[in-house]
């Protein structure tokens, strides 16, 4: 929890920089067709997905690669949604859009409320090596990417993305326990907690336990932000639609 100054001022003027493009993104493209409107979004992830490969050679090279780098953790839930949405189109590629913007949400609420736990003490030198690099881009990515995807109005909300984004996250989650005790890496904390209350929990009431209450606060997070995201984004496109209809109607008013 807390910011170190050199945090506070990397990690915010990356924010600022973020919805800086996205608004000179969203004016610039805002009567693109939905095609060139998703241009930012595919490349931003194509440079993700590009970055986690280099990440995995740079290790490989200097010979200090081991299976804590093996894309297990929850962030790394991203690297599927965004080669899916790069190489797909239509209902596929909305459903990457959802997933993205779901679990972006989450991780970017988290980052900001404790730094270290998403971070580690990347924020605070991001040029001291190669892994703080990689790791502050990165993250900073996946907030530019849902952010992006809502300010250049390409995600459509359907109401059973809700189900899917769910079903979808539901089973990664137990790849990632499956992938924790089979190479004994605290992936997504599920050997161990960084936090001390569910630490203790898990040291009183047992590892499995413990591994399911942590699936189980994972799943209900992802619902909630899930069914959130829906209704939000309907209401909000209700209101655009609405709004154009009305401005339609007048202009038929006016030159009639």
């Amino acid at each position: 929890m807390g910011y170190t100054q050199a945090e506070f001022f990397t990690m915010f003027f990356a924010l600022f920089v973020i919805l800086i493009l996205g608004v000179i993104f969203k004016f610039t493209l805002r009567k693109a067709p939905l095609s060139v409107r998703q241009m930012p979004i595919n490349v931003l992830g194509a440079i993700i997905l590009i970055l986690e490969l280099v990440k995995q050679g740079y290790h490989l090279i200097a010979g200090d690669w081991g299976t804590w780098y093996i894309p297990l953790h929850f962030c790394s839930f991203f690297l599927v949604w965004y080669a899916v949405a790069l190489f797909t189109h239509g209902k596929i590629r909305q459903l990457m859009y959802f997933c993205s913007i779901v679990g972006g949400f989450l991780v970017s609420v988290l980052m900001f409320i404790a730094p270290r736990m998403i971070l580690h003490d990347a924020a605070h030198d991001v040029w001291g090596s190669f892994n703080h690099f990689h790791t502050f881009f990165y993250h900073m990515g996946v907030i530019a990417y849902w952010v992006w995807l809502l300010m250049l109005d390409v995600f459509k909300p359907e109401r059973s993305q809700i189900r899917s984004a769910v079903m979808i996250y539901t089973g990664f989650y137990f790849v990632v326990i499956t992938g924790a005790f089979i190479f004994q890496e605290n992936y997504t904390n599920v050997l161990r907690s960084d936090i001390g209350l569910l630490e203790s929990l898990r040291m009183s009431a047992g590892q499995f336990t413990y591994d399911i209450l942590l699936l189980a606060i994972g799943v209900a997070a992802i619902a909630i932000i899930s069914t959130t995201t829906y209704f939000v984004m309907s209401k909000w496109q209700n209101y655009r639609q609405k709004n154009a209809l009305q401005l339609e109607e007048n202009q038929i008013e006016q030159n009639s």
